[in-house]
């Protein structure tokens, strides 16, 4: 039966009031952050000798474990090094830094930093929003260490103290051989909220490491112009392996992340430098680059919530719950919505793992009342929020560019493209702003389906799409011999990127399919009905794929629905829930 726009419209209320009724999860807490102005660039790596100055740090045992490095080259630095060590702690040599372009060297051995466990200026903490002021004072109340290089005092956010151009660098045969473990307290509560945190330190480098068991994430830049995580291991956290925010001019290398509650790698409202380009395809400048990585058995291998102008290639994506996701859902991050990803070379593949076995019913073990019962030190993953299990990579944002990837053996979907409303899911209420997601993102020369070596290995589905956006398209991308591009477009093709924009209409029936996930949470309410994204799909079949192909045809996608009357709707509904919410707070 033909649905009328006046029916259609009622099916559009229908879902907003789901959507209304659904509390969407919101992200990490953090300060009302800015991006920095973008003055800066990636720092290189500095040698000894073209440092302005050297300080080392080892442990009691670092020469016990200096003896056991096979590679005598590096034994023997190592050993030349703790002749000059001066701190037993990485967090006393940063506050000894008194000359800009230092390098820190850290020397074989396991960290735990005890004197930022409980140290005086602590006191009196409550466990809020940590300003920038405290963390420059006190970074230890969240912090196993931390390099906060801005006057707080000047009123901007650029690094001007002693601390910029800051190199810190294990001098491990291997990243494991340096070790930065947070853990548990006796009590057992996490010990700290994260491992190492660059604030506002601009140059910042860090290498040769592992990191692991924080309540948030293992390594934080934030608001910083110019870092690198190169050679880093992290892993065992509740949130992130990597995380920055609001920064500018990264780099993100040789890194292998896993067994992370939400993301391995997670540069969040990364710097908007490209936000007035217009244009889809290969960017000449980006905020971040994540090159030659591991992403593995985390709930998310990459994700960024306004993850703008980064560039990821030559990656390994695989064995997560979710490959990677950029998006414009989430409330409280600069940037929105998120735009010019750059997606190129990597290989996605085999990303079914389900944790959210972890999380259901009173025995799971994310539900034990104290951390340390969790098991995150054996590899337990506890998901942070409801993601379809068996994706490649998910996007919700506009100009990303989706280009020579191989993608294979994920049971759900090899990419997920969707639009969202931006008034219900992250408080923008202008009318102008409702259809701001997903424009314009092109797939491109993808390999869908088949192994590296030419086996066939398929998708649930190669493409799925909620038919929504302007000037989405995909062209030239490659199955397995013999096979087609599998998809679930309504329209029964995929627009060619020489098409003509489309209209901004999502088919609603699968947008609502959507919703039911959006009320997840961990503790509280760990299955919720009807979400099947958290059940892991079966191993795609050749009926299974044309089952899901046969589903697009459902509708509704009827193009003689009025935009204006979608987005009345939304703004109508938008506006009862401000005055709800008005109504709540006088």
């Amino acid at each position: 039966m033909r649905r009328t726009p006046a029916g259609l419209l009622i099916v559009a209320l229908g879902l907003l009031a789901l959507l209304l009724s659904a509390a969407p999860a919101t992200a990490h807490e953090e300060r009302d952050s800015q991006f920095p102005p973008g003055n800066g660039s990636t720092p290189k790596h500095r040698s000894e000798a073209q440092a302005a100055d050297v300080i080392v740090v080892c442990r009691p045992d670092s020469r016990r474990r200096i003896d056991r490095i096979g590679n005598a080259a590096v034994r023997q630095r190592n050993l030349r090094l703790l002749q000059d060590c001066e701190f037993r702690n990485l967090q006393a040599a940063v506050d000894a830094v008194r000359v800009q372009r230092t390098n820190i060297y850290v020397l074989p051995g396991v960290y735990r930093e005890r004197p930022s466990w409980d140290a005086a200026c602590m006191k009196g903490y409550d466990g809020g929003i940590v300003t920038y002021e405290l963390s420059h004072s006190c970074g230890e109340v969240v912090n196993l260490v931390t390099i906060a290089g801005d006057d707080p005092e000047d009123q901007d956010i650029v690094c001007d103290s002693a601390l910029c151009n800051l190199q810190v660098e294990g001098t491990g045969a291997r990243p494991g051989d340096v070790l930065f473990r947070g853990g548990f307290a006796e009590n057992g509560d996490w010990i700290k909220h994260n491992g190492i945190k660059a604030d506002r330190a601009d140059g910042f480098y860090l290498a040769n490491m592992t990191l692991e068991l924080f309540r948030e994430n293992a390594v934080y830049i934030h608001e910083t112009d110019g870092y690198v995580v190169d050679r880093v291991v992290t892993r065992y956290n509740d949130l992130y392996g990597v995380l920055t925010f609001t920064s500018d001019h990264g780099l993100i290398q040789r890194c292998n992340a896993h067994h992370n509650g939400d993301s391995g790698i997670y540069p969040g409202s990364a710097a908007d430098v490209n936000a007035r380009n217009r244009k889809t395809g290969p960017l000449t400048r980006w905020a971040v680059e994540v090159r030659n990585c591991n992403m593995h058995h985390n709930a998310l291998g990459f994700s960024g919530t306004a993850g703008n102008s980064v560039y990821v290639h030559d990656n390994k994506i695989h064995h997560n719950g979710v490959g990677y996701v950029v998006e414009s859902i989430l409330a409280g991050h600069p940037g929105m919505p998120q735009d010019h990803g750059w997606f190129s070379d990597n290989k996605i593949y085999s990303n079914n793992v389900n944790y959210y076995g972890n999380v259901a019913g009173d025995d799971a073990p994310c539900q034990a009342e104290h951390p340390v019962d969790r098991g995150h030190q054996r590899g337990v993953v506890c998901p942070a929020f409801a993601l379809p299990v068996g994706t490649g990579g998910m996007m919700v944002g506009n100009h990303n560019y989706v280009e020579g990837n191989q993608v294979w053996n994920n049971y759900r979907q090899g990419f997920m493209l969707f639009w969202v409303p931006p008034a219900l899911l992250r408080d923008d209420f202008n009318p102008l702003h409702q259809f701001d997601n997903s424009n314009f993102n092109h797939f491109t020369d993808n390999v869908m389906g088949m192994t590296p070596n030419g086996k066939r290995s398929p998708n649930g589905l190669d493409f799925w799409w909620d038919d929504a956006g302007r000037g989405n398209c995909w062209e030239d991308n490659e199955a397995a011999k013999g096979e087609k591009i599998t998809h679930n477009a309504t329209l029964g093709y995929l627009p060619d990127c020489k098409a003509p924009s489309l209209l901004p209409i999502s088919n609603l029936v699968k947008t609502t399919t959507l919703l039911s996930c959006a009320s997840y949470d961990r503790y509280s309410k760990p299955t919720p009905a009807g979400c099947d994204w958290i059940v892991t799909p079966p191993k795609p079949t050749a009926e299974s794929i044309a089952a899901a192909q046969a589903a697009a045809e459902q509708g509704p996608n009827d193009p003689t629905v009025p935009i204006a009357l979608v987005a009345i709707g939304l703004v109508g509904a938008a506006t009862l829930r401000l005055r709800a919410r008005t109504a709540r707070t006088r």
